[in-house]
């Protein structure tokens, strides 16, 4: 516990530099054309070239206005969590506070995001300890909704149910370790026997408690009921692309084939899960029957609008909080 407390320290100071930040996007940029580069060639550059070519733009606001729906209804969830908390915070630094944490989206198992309780410290004085578990809660009830998803496809494409079930057990194994208290609290007890972390005993307390309160039943149901409804717009989005293209195929293999992609990438803990994500789309659209060439032009733009769009809006987040809060001194916990 004492070593992510470090981490969220070290990341609030380090990423709230804009030349820090620019350096880490610009290597997950990078990556991102490699793999726009590694498509075309497998998918034969003309052919690629010329599938774009033949995009029907009447689609693309839909598609630019789907994308961040999944956004806004993270943005509802994460408000739930802090009234959960009892947090109080101004609305307007909550939405600058959550936007900016999109931009640590292309950060590796978007650790990153861990931006948002620092934030928050320095807003209302809340201790990272106390808020920090809202972050690994938010991406655990996600896995969760993306998990119901892709169970649903699965159970009609006979893909992916070992992973699927692997992910499943996983969730299950840490909400049963955090709602048993007397487990978890004799866990703790031995936890604060540890020479290192003898000193953040409270810290470790609050970290416990915080988890446990979001962890309801009620929380859950609710989270994950938000996270079912969010994630399936980014598969409305893959179904709106692949009839841009003039290949479509159902809302409920598009649902599919996002919810998996991004379960996939997420175990990888790849920033943004690049590479893999779009190694998921691209192989299951083709397995699908679609043609390469708009396999991966698919692939493209769905990966534009539900990631890349979103670090864009992160940034813009993160540059209007600093306008908000001016320069950042340390952080003490």
């Amino acid at each position: 516990m004492g070593t992510i407390v470090q981490v969220i320290q070290i990341i609030g100071v380090f990423i709230l530099d804009f030349r820090q930040i620019k350096k880490k996007l610009f290597i997950s940029l990078i990556l991102g054309i490699l793999i726009v580069f590694a498509l075309g060639i497998y998918s034969d550059f003309g052919r690629l070239i010329d599938s774009f070519l033949h995009f029907n733009l009447w689609y693309l606001p839909l598609i630019l206005l789907f994308a961040p729906m999944n956004y806004v209804l993270r943005y509802v969830k994460w408000s739930y969590y802090l009234k959960l908390l009892h947090i109080k915070i101004d609305r307007r630094d909550n939405i600058k506070i959550f936007v900016a944490g999109l931009s640590m989206t292309v950060t590796p198992g978007k650790i990153g995001e861990f931006l948002k309780a620092f934030l928050i410290k320095e807003v209302t004085g809340t201790p990272i300890s106390v808020t920090s578990p809202m972050i690994v809660v938010e991406r655990l009830t996600d896995g969760i909704s993306m998990i119901i998803l892709a169970s649903i496809g699965a159970l009609k494409f006979k893909y992916g149910l070992g992973i699927l079930l692997a992910s499943s057990l996983l969730v299950v194994m840490f909400i049963a370790f955090v709602r048993f208290r007397r487990f978890a609290h004799a866990v703790i007890v031995l936890l604060k026997k540890i020479p290192g972390l003898k000193r953040i005993g409270t810290q470790i307390d609050e970290f416990y408690e915080s988890s446990y309160e979001l962890l309801g039943i009620r929380s859950v149901l609710v989270s994950v009921g938000i996270g079912v409804v969010s994630w399936a717009f980014e598969g409305v989005v893959i179904y709106l692309t692949l009839i841009a293209f003039n290949t479509p195929v159902s809302i409920l293999s598009s649902i599919f084939i996002v919810s998996f992609a991004s379960i996939v990438g997420a175990l990888s803990m790849l920033p943004g899960g690049l590479l893999v994500a779009e190694g998921s789309i691209m192989g299951i659209l083709v397995m699908m029957g679609v043609p390469k060439e708009v396999a991966s032009a698919a692939t493209i733009v769905t990966r534009f609008s539900t990631l890349w769009l979103g670090v864009a809006i992160g940034i813009g987040g993160l540059l209007a909080f600093q306008k908000r809060m001016g320069k950042y001194g340390a952080v003490k916990i």
